[in-house]
Parts: structure tokens; C-alpha cells; sequence
């Protein structure tokens, strides 16, 4: 009889540890990117628009991002930016024109290494970016074509290589892309 309860408990503490293993299915985490499509299409349209000539200043994208594990490989998830931008008029150094860019995307990652405290993987990501376009007073009265506006359009990241580092459960990530996320993207994540 021992010697079953024993094996009973000892088959009950290896599932619980097998089990806690595969626990971490869940994944959240926040980033800050550089060389953003929003970015890029910013520094094209202050160039032709009302503000042409101004000082511009752009951030982000800062965004969040949530993956589901349905296996050790492949996570499900979706991905949130938001990044803007501020013209300031060189002479009155007052601002002509600010776009703000909400980014949502449902996305896919590809874990191709993974190791305890290292791991390296590709993600891919499409969805819907909304730009919304504000021009001040000023610049409407000395440009009768300048005006806000609203506009919905595609967006997508393609992430060539990720690099994530540290303990199991908390881990600190590089990324190279192309997209929304930026060209270089850094962040920290957490799983559970």
C-alpha cells in the first residue's frame, strides 16, 4: 500500500511539473520602435502639406502586445500603437499640424529557439491603422486646402528576427522588421 501511495504522489508531482512548464501559454508585453511605417508616411506628408517647411517632431510607436501559445512554437495574439507627430511653425513656433496613428493588428510569432533564458523568433502581423489629421486655425487660413481629416488604411509588421533574453517569465526583446512596430523595435515582455 506504501509503496502505491508513493507512486501515486511521485505520478502527481511529475504531471504538476509538467503541467507548470507548459503554464507560461500566456504572454504580454510593451515595446518602443524606431523607423515606423507611420513614421516614414509622417515625414512624407509634412513634406507636401500645409506645414511643409516646419519643424516636425514624431514619437513612437509605443505600443502592447498579447500572444496566446497554442503550442511551444506558434503564438497567437494581436498587437496596439500608437505613435504621433507635431509640426511647429519655424516663425511663430506655435503648432500648424498634428497626426496621431492607432494601430491594431492581430499577429502571429514563430518561437524557432527556444531555451530557458534565451530565445529567438518571426512574427507577423496585419491589420488596421487610423490616422487622424488636425491642422490649427492658422494654417487653415493660409492654406484653404489644409483641413482635418480622419483616414482608415492597412497596416502590417513583418519581424525578420526577434531576440528575447532573460529569466523564463520575464524577458527583455529586440526586434528587426519591417512595418508599424518599427525597423528596430525594443521592449520588455512577461508570460504566464
Amino acid at each position: 500500500m506504501k509503496k502505491i501511495l508513493v507512486m501515486v504522489v511521485a505520478a502527481m508531482m511529475a504531471t504538476v511539473s509538467v503541467n507548470a512548464q507548459d503554464e507560461l501559454k500566456h504572454e504580454v508585453g510593451a515595446f518602443y520602435g524606431i523607423g515606423s511605417a507611420s513614421n516614414l508616411f509622417s515625414t512624407i506628408t509634412s513634406s507636401i502639406s500645409a506645414a511643409a517647411g516646419d519643424q516636425s517632431s514624431f514619437w513612437g510607436p509605443i505600443g502592447v502586445e498579447y500572444y496566446y501559445h497554442v503550442s511551444p512554437v506558434v503564438g497567437l495574439g494581436a498587437v496596439a500603437a500608437y505613435a504621433g507627430c507635431k509640426a511647429e511653425d519655424k516663425k511663430t513656433h506655435k503648432d500648424d499640424l498634428s497626426e496621431t496613428f492607432l494601430t491594431f493588428m492581430p499577429s502571429v510569432k514563430f518561437n524557432w529557439l527556444r531555451k530557458k533564458h534565451f530565445g529567438m523568433y518571426s512574427g507577423l502581423s496585419a491589420g488596421v491603422m487610423l490616422l487622424s489629421v488636425s491642422v490649427n486655425d492658422n494654417a487653415k487660413s493660409s492654406d484653404p486646402d489644409a483641413k482635418d481629416e480622419t483616414v482608415t488604411t492597412f497596416m502590417f509588421q513583418a519581424t525578420a528576427l526577434g531576440v528575447e533574453f532573460g529569466s523564463e517569465a520575464f524577458r527583455g526583446f529586440v526586434e528587426a522588421g519591417l512595418g508599424e512596430k518599427g525597423e528596430i523595435c525594443a521592449g520588455l515582455r512577461y508570460k504566464f
